[in-house]
């Protein structure tokens, strides 16, 4: 059950960029849209792996902690820029959800692999 908790939003995101990098002309455009398209895929598998860790759903906690981001995201841009365009925020605050996410999955998944092996 790990394994695939593990290997489906990897593969799924290689797939997703393969796809894309073979239908736009820049690769880095199908990187970006790769990568926006990956966050929904890691906090799946980030919700799934706390649910298997503590046993109970984490899924809410999860929604909060990632809402979180946006605001605070908010505030650096103001304090880095004198305007702040919410569009750039939310998709500057989306990809911080993807740098965040993808060691988050990591971590859970050792975790999960320790838990596993004490009991």
């Amino acid at each position: 059950m790990l394994v695939y908790i593990v290997s489906f939003p990897l593969i799924l995101w290689f797939m997703v960029y393969m796809i894309l990098r073979k239908i736009m002309p820049k690769s880095i455009n199908s990187f970006k849209l790769a990568c926006d398209a990956g966050v929904i895929l890691w906090f799946y598998a980030c919700s799934i792996l706390l649910e298997a860790i503590v046993g109970t759903d984490m899924l809410l906690l999860l929604l909060a902690a990632c809402c979180a981001i946006f605001p605070i995201n908010a505030i650096w841009q103001r304090i880095r820029y004198e305007e702040v365009l919410f569009t750039k925020m939310f998709v500057h605050g989306w990809r911080l959800l993807f740098l965040l996410l993808v060691p988050t999955h990591a971590i859970l998944f050792a975790i999960g692999v320790a838990q596993g092996m004490i009991r």
